[in-house]
């Protein structure tokens, strides 16, 4: 009987583990720093969380699961990923990769975790999939700022992300921002949001003046009216996460 081929997905998530686990065993011969160990990571391959293998040296000793190289993942995770063909990205804030597709973890001002999106890259622009809890019930303005949030501060992240100039709002005759989603994240009488958007123009592409990579997403108390300049009316801003790249 002859099995069924691994698909893509299994082989990424199969072979960026043993990514990780190559990475740790080789730093000892490396003149690096390394930044993230192995109780820090956290790892997704398209969208879904995955149990990297417990890294242990020949000697026993335990090796780092993630490394940082001058703001990056250790080198052989980014060429395994090449690969396969399929994108790696490294959200530095929390410890985590992704491959397939880059996960954004979702929280609140405390710190707490709501969820989390993916965003694809696909041809004209970014996939955006939403699986978030515990929010207030009703619809909520949902955008790509320019900046990451940092400790978990949302002011940080600035304006809409806005490379083209824009006003504000699909309903805007100057709009709208590359950032702006077409319509509001509404969340269930439960908290619960799972919801698709579609970001045109948009791309992951590290070196694109329309890429929305290390940039964050952020999360409104209210709705988005969609033409009112700079950020439809929304409210204040109650949960967000960055884009690793």
């Amino acid at each position: 009987m002859s099995k069924k081929p691994l698909g893509k997905r299994h082989l990424a998530a199969s072979f960026l583990c043993g990514a990780v686990l190559f990475s740790g065993l080789s730093a000892a011969a490396a003149d690096t720093s390394v930044t993230a160990m192995a109780s820090k990571l956290t790892f997704y391959a398209f969208g879904e969380r995955q149990q990297a293998p417990a890294p242990v040296g020949s000697d026993g000793s335990k090796a780092p699961a993630a490394l940082t190289y001058n703001g990056t993942t250790y080198v052989p995770v980014r060429a395994l990923g090449g690969m396969l063909d399929v994108p790696i990205y490294w959200d530095g804030t929390n410890g985590a990769i992704s491959a397939g597709s880059a996960k954004v973890l979702v929280k609140d001002a405390k710190g707490a975790v709501h969820g989390g999106i993916d965003l694809t890259e696909e041809k004209g622009g970014v996939r955006v999939k939403v699986s978030l809890s515990n929010l207030p019930p009703g619809p909520h303005g949902i955008h790509v700022h320019q900046m990451p949030v940092k400790n978990n501060d949302f002011a940080t992240a600035l304006g809409h992300f806005n490379p083209t100039k824009h006003e504000h709002g699909h309903d805007n005759p100057k709009g709208a921002h590359v950032g702006d989603f077409t319509k509001n994240l509404t969340a269930a009488s439960d908290g619960t949001a799972v919801q698709e958007f579609f970001l045109e123009d948009a791309n992951l592409q590290p070196d694109s003046p329309m890429s929305i990579a290390g940039r964050s997403i952020i999360i409104h108390a209210g709705p988005d009216d969609q033409k009112t300049d700079p950020a439809g009316d929304s409210g204040d801003r109650i949960a967000g996460g960055n884009i690793p790249k």
